[in-house]
């Protein structure tokens, strides 16, 4: 169904170790692909030295990149995993006339979480309630605040610049970290709400909203920054019906209202014993990448699908054939550290092992970590698929007990070991 796809170029934004994934996709469609970013060939840019050719321009350099992709015959461009990266993909195709699957006022609207929130409000969709700031920026004092809260930049992700805060003199220094990492200088303040947090996975295609998976994700404070990260993933959801039942048919509404027609949009939030409530949505590949679950069971892949889009205008494939039911279990297992510089890391025992895939190793000698408490923290992320959630554990007691992660003085860097107690898999 992608034969046309053989021989066209594709200029890809980006060259870290996600962006890997979609360079390979591509050369599996036969496709000729370009890596750009301003990052030189090196160890940490594993696009670029996987492309046909890569290009040592600041991707934020959009016009000098569209020049440059005209003359070179360019057919598409396409990013992923980044809304920033996104943006820029979306201009560059615009100057130089490719198709691209989002406006630059859909892909605000994902990293602006005020515009959001107020769409999400009007298509019925739950959002965490947010409390008022004065002209100075700080908390109104007019506001009938309830602790624990949550702050975090209006416009940023990765879990970037977020603080929780249990108590009203914790605030003043959270807001200001918060609008340390904002781009527009803007924050909000909200209710924080406890419970387990779930992601949902919609797949659109002319028009025809598709719903792809629901997942469960495992939160960890491991950290010694100020926020928290996600360890582990599971989909399908224990609580699919459930969600089915409450908020579906709302969020398929914001996705109509906010005029998406085609490529895939995560909506990720948390559930509690009596409501799903979302906090933030991203319209582009979620870093998850729940396309390899897809293509096993159900023969989709909304990451070819998408790439098609940028280079013929069309999603490129029949979205009957999607579903949020799974007949396995699939997990993402993530592996954090501490701050430090990686003297060795061996992951040589997962290799070959049944159940265990799509290793993707950041904790590299010689690279450092900061204590940041967002996912640059991440060090190693692998796949697990399973007949059920008991083989799920297994695998994940098999990867910590398997894998090594030490600074350069042969301390252990990686988080405390994941609980498999944590996992609770009873359906609604």
């Amino acid at each position: 169904m992608y034969e046309e796809l053989k021989g066209k170029k594709l200029l890809v934004i980006g060259s870290d170790e996600g962006t890997s994934n979609i360079v390979r996709t591509a050369k599996e469609l036969g496709i000729y692909t370009i890596a750009v970013d301003g990052n030189k060939m090196s160890v940490k840019t594993p696009a670029k030295q996987m492309a046909d050719e890569s290009w040592d321009i600041d991707y934020r350099e959009t016009e000098k990149i569209a020049e440059l992709a005209v003359k070179e015959k360019v057919d598409g461009v396409f990013a992923g995993y980044s809304e920033f990266r996104v943006m820029a993909a979306c201009k560059i195709s615009k100057l130089i006339g490719s198709p691209f699957y989002a406006t630059e006022e859909q892909i605000e609207l994902t990293w602006n979480k005020r515009k959001f929130k107020d769409l999400c409000k009007k298509s019925g969709v739950r959002v965490p309630q947010d409390y008022l700031l004065d002209p100075r920026g700080e908390l109104d004092e007019n506001s009938d605040i309830h602790f624990p809260v949550i702050v975090k930049p209006v416009d940023y992700a990765g879990r970037n610049g977020i603080t929780i805060c249990s108590s009203k003199d914790q605030l003043s220094e959270a807001i200001a970290f918060a609008r340390s990492k904002s781009v527009t200088n803007s924050i909000l303040v909200e209710e924080y709400i406890e419970g387990m947090e779930f992601a949902a996975l919609y797949t659109i295609v002319d028009g025809v909203i598709s719903f792809s998976s629901l997942k469960d994700k495992y939160i960890t404070n491991g950290s010694k920054s100020k926020s928290s990260l996600c360890e582990l993933s599971i989909t399908p959801s224990a609580h699919l019906k459930r969600y089915l039942d409450t908020t579906h048919n709302s969020v398929k509404e914001f996705i109509r209202a906010a005029g998406i027609k085609n490529g895939v949009a995560q909506f990720q939030g948390i559930m509690t014993d009596d409501d799903f409530c979302i906090f933030e949505m991203g319209y582009r590949l979620p870093g998850g990448n729940d396309y390899v679950y897809s293509e096993k069971c159900h023969n989709i892949n909304y990451m070819k699908m998408m790439i098609c889009y940028s280079l013929t205008g069309s999603m490129g494939d029949d979205i009957s054939k999607d579903s949020p039911y799974y007949d396995r279990c699939f997990a993402q297992f993530l592996v954090y550290v501490h701050a430090g510089t990686v003297g060795s890391a061996d992951f040589s025992r997962l290799n070959g092992v049944e159940g265990i895939g799509d290793l993707h190793i950041w904790a590299k000698p010689g690279r450092t970590f900061v204590e940041d408490g967002t996912t640059q923290q991440r060090a190693f992320t692998c796949k697990l698929m399973g007949r059920d959630i008991n083989e799920i554990k297994r695998l994940i007691k098999y990867v910590q007990d398997n894998i090594t992660i030490e600074d350069e003085n042969s301390n252990n860097m990686m988080f405390k070991p994941f609980n498999t107690e944590r996992i609770r898999y009873e359906a609604d």
